[in-house]
């Protein structure tokens, strides 16, 4: 299991779904997903000619947009309200802040039944989990070897697990953590102030990851994404 085999599956029962993936580089998991629709945000695409061909050639239409996920979602509003979004894929900057602030931004426009995957929730080694601005920041500060980044985008899970009744949010133990957030009511919530979360470090992660992301195997992602629609609060 990895983050594209867990959109692909999310998007799997949904006709004309509309498809969301912020942090699209190189296109390695936008050219493999099939979707009615779909969108690719980067403030810095890198695909290939080939690449961008693949990509269209699983979606009836495509959308580009080469900027910030900030300005994508302060700027197309009106795209987003017509189209909605049914599954969406989060492996931008690795921030805590950003990762969150894209999820947020994400709801905003996720559809009822819809679904957002966070790539890189569960870093295994402190090194991954390194906090930096971008990616270049990340390699100055570590050995040439350490290639692999995830950040500290763990600290949104343990934000939303904190602050959201509103939502389920799990991890699957795959793929650097393949976080999972759909509207509804979760197993259980944490009870962290934003000051503490923020003060949390990897040693915290590592002892209690479990705990702290809601960690499931892979074979919970069908559970999730076919569990039962969220009831609504009257109101």
């Amino acid at each position: 299991m990895n983050r594209i085999k867990a959109v692909q599956r999310a998007l799997a029962s949904r006709p004309n779904a509309v498809y969301l993936e912020i942090g699209v580089a190189q296109g390695v998991a936008f050219m493999r997903v099939a979707a009615d629709e779909k969108i690719a945000v980067d403030p810095a695409f890198t695909m290939s000619p080939r690449t961008r061909r693949l990509a269209d050639a699983k979606a009836r239409v495509t959308h580009y947009f080469e900027t910030t996920s900030d300005a994508f979602f302060a700027e197309q509003g009106a795209l987003l309200e017509r189209t909605g979004i049914d599954v969406a894929l989060i492996d931008g900057l690795h921030t805590s802040e950003q990762a969150l602030r894209d999820v947020e931004n994400t709801l905003r426009h996720l559809r009822d039944d819809g679904v957002i995957v966070v790539h890189d929730c569960n870093p295994a080694r402190a090194s991954i989990a390194t906090p930096a601005d971008s990616y270049t920041d990340f390699r100055r500060r570590n050995h040439w070897w350490n290639v692999n980044w995830s950040g500290d985008v763990w600290k949104a899970v343990v934000h939303l697990c904190s602050f959201r009744p509103d939502l389920q949010v799990a991890v699957l133990d795959c793929d650097f953590g393949v976080g999972l957030v759909r509207r509804g009511v979760p197993e259980s919530m944490l009870s962290f102030t934003a000051e503490q979360i923020d003060a949390l470090s990897y040693e915290d992660l590592a002892a209690d990851r479990e705990h702290l992301l809601n960690l499931k195997p892979a074979a919970h992602l069908d559970e999730f994404v076919a569990g039962p629609p969220p009831q609504r609060q009257a109101g």
